[in-house]
């Protein structure tokens, strides 16, 4: 018999599932004055970072669970971590997909507009209880990791486009290359370290929630058993319930 599994959650009641976002700090006494005058920000410097705690100005921010559902001796929980890694740069790592989000939102209106986020790190896959704590299994966002190159990716679709039957338009070739994909079984690696276009990014960074939402469902299908389901099958499945374009674009 196959020992029954218990999701890990965080303490707002999402799926443990590791985040860090990878920013552009290029004035980092700046960023650590705003840092300091946030009262939701602790300074530990024995982890050489800042703890982001679900407290003050950050109590507001909506999770599956709110601040009201974490027991008072608790409180307050830690949401995430920033770290100052080289010169110029800063992380944000968090437990879960909802709080990578609520946390570029966050950082972006309280840090100002020169630190831009450049890079997500992500474990896709969603953990058991049974598998250790969590402080352990974060370790995993440094492991294995794939690195996307998109200059390679897209050299590879241009190769795979023209390799394809003639279409009588754009959206049939973007369909075609779509269909092919979801036959080859190509998927997202388990770590997966991928660009963000930050110059057509929205303030509420809509295109980040959207590519982060999508790996979160897929790591819930994975977790039920649909191992079969890739990324690629994922958003043809969104496409035909009407919220995507064919070419994988969202709908106005």
């Amino acid at each position: 018999m196959t020992p029954s599994r218990h999701l890990l959650l965080t303490m707002t009641n999402e799926p443990f599932q590791p985040v860090r976002l990878y920013f552009s700090a290029p004035d980092r006494s700046a960023v650590v004055k705003r840092l300091r005058a946030l009262k939701c920000m602790v300074d530990v410097p024995a982890e050489r970072g800042w703890q982001w705690l679900f407290h003050a100005e950050s109590a507001s921010l909506r999770f599956p669970g709110v601040y009201e559902d974490v027991p008072k001796e608790r409180r307050p929980i830690i949401l995430g971590r920033i770290r100052f890694a080289d010169r110029g740069s800063m992380t944000l790592e968090t437990n879960s997909i909802p709080r990578a989000i609520e946390g570029a939102r966050f950082f972006r209106r309280h840090l100002g507009r020169d630190v831009v986020a450049l890079r997500c790190r992500v474990v896709n896959r969603y953990f058991a209880a049974e598998e250790g704590r969590p402080e352990e299994l974060l370790r995993t966002l440094d492991r294995d990791v794939v690195v996307i190159d998109p200059r390679a990716n897209e050299a590879a679709m241009q190769r795979e486009i023209a390799d394809l039957p003639p279409q009588p338009d754009a959206e049939a070739l973007a369909s075609a290359y779509l269909e092919r994909r979801i036959k080859s079984k190509h998927d997202v690696p388990l770590v997966e370290d991928f660009p963000l276009a930050p110059e057509e990014e929205t303030p509420e960074f809509h295109d980040l929630k959207f590519g982060l939402e999508l790996r979160l469902v897929r790591a819930l299908e994975h977790w039920n058993g649909n191992t079969d389901l890739t990324l690629t099958a994922l958003i043809v499945r969104t496409a035909e319930q009407g919220m995507l374009s064919p070419s994988g674009r969202r709908k106005p």
